[in-house]
């Protein structure tokens, strides 16, 4: 369960597919946010992924509370990974089917599929959800996750 947990946070997060039927219209920060995610999420890099959310973030996933601003979130990711040191997310794959740009705000919706190992005899655990995000412009033009919801499929 603290497996699949572990591999739910990271994937839950954030992601980017040039698969998306809106792709083309992405702006370029969103694009970079996009890449960040899937980076700091294989790199299960507990700084790097808070660094992509905005101060009053919201995460909202299955069988647990909201997790309510980046000292909180960074709090939970540090946490949940120190209960499985072992595990490390070996393949993260979003598909976001459809992103939204209105002024300063970016919604987008998909699935992602994630796998992840928890040691070399352990079989992966495989993870294939649906999310929903919204973004926001920041004042030095950068994008920033500020909310981020996420179910499994």
């Amino acid at each position: 369960m603290i497996s699949i947990l572990t591999t739910s946070v990271f994937a839950a997060a954030f992601a980017w597919s040039a698969h998306g039927q809106n792709s083309d219209a992405i702006p370029p920060g969103i694009a970079k946010l996009h890449q960040d995610d899937i980076t700091a999420t294989i790199a299960g890099d507990v700084d790097a992924l808070t660094a992509l959310l905005d101060d009053d973030a919201v995460l909202l996933q299955p069988g647990i509370p909201p997790i309510v601003g980046k000292v909180d979130f960074h709090d939970f990711i540090r946490q949940t990974l120190s209960k499985s040191p072992s595990v490390k997310v070996v393949k993260y794959v979003p598909d976001i089917r459809d992103i939204q740009v209105a002024g300063n705000v970016a919604y987008e919706w998909g699935y992602f599929d994630a796998v992840q190992k928890s040691s070399e005899q352990q079989a992966p655990a495989r993870l294939r959800a649906k999310l929903l995000r919204v973004m926001r412009r920041q004042p030095d033009g950068s994008w920033k996750f500020t909310r981020v919801m996420w179910l499994p499929d």
